[in-house]
Protein backbone atom coordinates (compact mmCIF):
# COMPACT_ATOMS: atom_id res chain seq x y z
CA UNK A 1 0.00 0.00 0.00
CA UNK A 2 3.30 2.22 0.87
CA UNK A 3 4.03 2.03 -2.82
CA UNK A 4 0.48 3.85 -4.06
CA UNK A 5 1.10 7.25 -2.13
CA UNK A 6 2.03 10.12 -4.67
CA UNK A 7 5.71 10.65 -4.67
CA UNK A 8 7.83 13.60 -5.99
CA UNK A 9 9.27 11.65 -8.75
CA UNK A 10 5.54 10.41 -9.74
CA UNK A 11 4.14 13.75 -9.83
CA UNK A 12 6.98 15.02 -11.72
CA UNK A 13 6.85 12.55 -14.03
CA UNK A 14 2.87 12.96 -14.28
CA UNK A 15 2.87 17.13 -15.11
CA UNK A 16 5.64 16.76 -17.50
CA UNK A 17 3.32 14.14 -19.57
CA UNK A 18 0.55 16.25 -19.46
CA UNK A 19 2.65 19.32 -21.33
CA UNK A 20 1.83 22.10 -19.17
CA UNK A 21 2.82 25.88 -18.96
CA UNK A 22 4.26 27.10 -15.33
CA UNK A 23 1.09 28.64 -13.84
CA UNK A 24 -0.76 25.38 -15.19
CA UNK A 25 1.79 23.52 -13.32
CA UNK A 26 1.74 25.60 -10.07
CA UNK A 27 -1.97 25.72 -10.14
CA UNK A 28 -1.78 21.36 -10.00
CA UNK A 29 0.84 21.25 -7.39
CA UNK A 30 -1.80 24.05 -5.13
CA UNK A 31 -4.63 21.75 -5.90
CA UNK A 32 -2.85 18.16 -5.05
CA UNK A 33 -1.79 19.84 -1.72
CA UNK A 34 -5.22 20.97 -1.00
CA UNK A 35 -7.08 18.62 -2.01
CA UNK A 36 -5.47 15.02 -1.99
CA UNK A 37 -2.40 15.29 0.46
CA UNK A 38 -3.64 12.64 2.26
CA UNK A 39 -2.79 10.61 -1.13
CA UNK A 40 1.29 11.72 -0.67
CA UNK A 41 4.16 10.15 0.65
CA UNK A 42 4.68 10.94 4.56
CA UNK A 43 7.49 12.55 4.11
CA UNK A 44 5.28 15.13 2.22
CA UNK A 45 2.15 15.70 4.17
CA UNK A 46 3.49 18.21 6.36
CA UNK A 47 5.47 20.17 4.19
CA UNK A 48 4.63 21.62 0.96
CA UNK A 49 7.71 23.37 0.23
CA UNK A 50 9.43 19.95 0.52
CA UNK A 51 6.79 18.65 -2.02
CA UNK A 52 7.23 21.17 -4.36
CA UNK A 53 10.60 21.69 -4.09
CA UNK A 54 11.45 18.01 -4.63
CA UNK A 55 8.86 17.61 -7.36
CA UNK A 56 10.06 20.38 -9.47
CA UNK A 57 13.56 19.20 -8.80
CA UNK A 58 12.42 15.34 -10.51
CA UNK A 59 11.05 17.62 -13.60
CA UNK A 60 13.90 19.06 -14.14
CA UNK A 61 15.86 15.81 -13.89
CA UNK A 62 13.21 14.29 -16.64
CA UNK A 63 13.48 17.45 -18.66
CA UNK A 64 17.16 17.73 -18.75
CA UNK A 65 17.80 13.50 -17.67
CA UNK A 66 20.25 12.64 -20.94
CA UNK A 67 22.52 16.26 -20.10
CA UNK A 68 22.61 15.24 -16.15
CA UNK A 69 23.26 11.58 -16.82
CA UNK A 70 26.45 12.79 -19.20
CA UNK A 71 27.46 14.42 -15.76
CA UNK A 72 26.98 11.93 -13.48
CA UNK A 73 31.07 11.43 -12.56
CA UNK A 74 31.67 15.10 -11.96
CA UNK A 75 29.00 15.21 -9.97
CA UNK A 76 29.63 11.96 -8.12
CA UNK A 77 33.06 13.55 -7.70
CA UNK A 78 31.24 16.80 -6.51
CA UNK A 79 29.46 14.86 -3.89
CA UNK A 80 32.52 13.18 -2.47
CA UNK A 81 34.30 16.63 -1.33
CA UNK A 82 31.24 17.75 0.11
CA UNK A 83 31.26 14.47 2.25
CA UNK A 84 27.87 13.81 1.40
CA UNK A 85 26.64 10.79 -0.41
CA UNK A 86 24.56 10.41 -3.80
CA UNK A 87 22.26 7.22 -4.24
CA UNK A 88 22.58 6.60 -8.11
CA UNK A 89 19.63 4.17 -7.83
CA UNK A 90 17.77 8.07 -7.67
CA UNK A 91 19.09 8.71 -10.53
CA UNK A 92 19.06 5.66 -12.61
CA UNK A 93 15.51 3.76 -11.46
CA UNK A 94 13.21 3.06 -13.37
CA UNK A 95 10.95 5.47 -12.94
CA UNK A 96 7.52 3.98 -13.88
CA UNK A 97 5.90 1.30 -12.19
CA UNK A 98 2.02 0.07 -12.53
CA UNK A 99 0.73 2.22 -10.30
CA UNK A 100 1.74 5.54 -11.92
CA UNK A 101 -1.18 5.20 -14.91
CA UNK A 102 -3.81 5.15 -11.56
CA UNK A 103 -2.02 8.12 -10.35
CA UNK A 104 -1.78 9.77 -13.57
CA UNK A 105 -5.26 9.22 -14.45
CA UNK A 106 -6.50 10.62 -10.75
CA UNK A 107 -4.62 13.86 -11.79
CA UNK A 108 -5.28 14.03 -15.20
CA UNK A 109 -9.22 13.50 -14.40
CA UNK A 110 -8.91 15.93 -11.21
CA UNK A 111 -6.78 18.19 -11.94
CA UNK A 112 -6.23 18.47 -15.75
CA UNK A 113 -8.95 19.31 -18.84
CA UNK A 114 -10.50 16.10 -19.33
CA UNK A 115 -13.34 13.95 -17.25
CA UNK A 116 -11.81 10.86 -17.72
CA UNK A 117 -9.25 8.62 -19.06
CA UNK A 118 -9.34 6.12 -21.72
CA UNK A 119 -7.32 3.24 -22.62
CA UNK A 120 -7.22 -0.40 -24.48
CA UNK A 121 -7.08 -3.32 -21.60
CA UNK A 122 -4.43 -5.12 -23.30
CA UNK A 123 -2.33 -1.70 -23.78
CA UNK A 124 -2.24 -1.10 -20.13
CA UNK A 125 -0.90 -4.18 -19.79
CA UNK A 126 1.64 -4.24 -22.03
CA UNK A 127 2.62 -0.48 -21.03
CA UNK A 128 3.97 -2.26 -17.99
CA UNK A 129 5.10 -5.25 -19.67
CA UNK A 130 2.19 -7.60 -18.72
CA UNK A 131 0.60 -9.98 -21.83
CA UNK A 132 -2.13 -11.11 -19.72
CA UNK A 133 -4.25 -10.84 -16.57
CA UNK A 134 -3.64 -12.84 -13.82
CA UNK A 135 -5.43 -13.00 -10.86
CA UNK A 136 -2.43 -11.04 -9.07
CA UNK A 137 -2.78 -8.59 -11.64
CA UNK A 138 -6.52 -7.94 -11.27
CA UNK A 139 -6.04 -7.75 -7.71
CA UNK A 140 -3.54 -5.20 -7.77
CA UNK A 141 -5.76 -3.21 -10.61
CA UNK A 142 -8.34 -3.39 -8.19
CA UNK A 143 -6.82 -2.15 -4.94
CA UNK A 144 -5.03 0.52 -6.91
CA UNK A 145 -8.79 1.68 -8.46
CA UNK A 146 -9.94 2.03 -4.84
CA UNK A 147 -6.94 3.85 -3.23
CA UNK A 148 -7.72 6.35 -5.99
CA UNK A 149 -11.66 6.15 -6.60
CA UNK A 150 -11.61 5.14 -9.83
CA UNK A 151 -14.66 3.65 -11.99
CA UNK A 152 -13.99 1.82 -14.63
CA UNK A 153 -16.98 1.16 -17.70
CA UNK A 154 -17.00 0.50 -21.29
CA UNK A 155 -17.58 2.66 -24.11
CA UNK A 156 -21.22 4.03 -23.98
CA UNK A 157 -21.12 4.00 -19.80
CA UNK A 158 -21.60 0.95 -19.48
CA UNK A 159 -20.04 0.09 -16.23
CA UNK A 160 -17.72 -3.31 -16.03
CA UNK A 161 -15.24 -5.21 -14.19
CA UNK A 162 -11.93 -5.29 -14.60
CA UNK A 163 -12.22 -9.48 -13.65
CA UNK A 164 -13.98 -9.98 -16.76
CA UNK A 165 -13.70 -7.30 -19.53
CA UNK A 166 -11.97 -8.45 -22.78
CA UNK A 167 -8.46 -7.32 -23.41
CA UNK A 168 -9.29 -5.45 -26.29
CA UNK A 169 -12.25 -3.81 -24.72
CA UNK A 170 -11.79 0.23 -24.64
CA UNK A 171 -12.12 1.16 -20.56
CA UNK A 172 -13.11 4.39 -19.64
CA UNK A 173 -12.12 5.86 -15.89
CA UNK A 174 -13.05 8.05 -14.18
CA UNK A 175 -12.65 9.81 -10.87
CA UNK A 176 -14.63 10.78 -8.08
CA UNK A 177 -13.10 12.96 -4.86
Amino acid sequence: MYGLFYTAIDIALILSDMNLGCREESKILDLIWENDAKLLSESYRENKRKFILDTYHWMHYIFDKEAIDTELTAIQMDFEHTNKTLEINQLSSELSDFDLFFKSTRIKILYGESNYVRIKFRTLLNKYGYKRRSPLIIQYIRSCMDFYKLKVNRRGGIPCSIDNVRLDEMLIFRASR
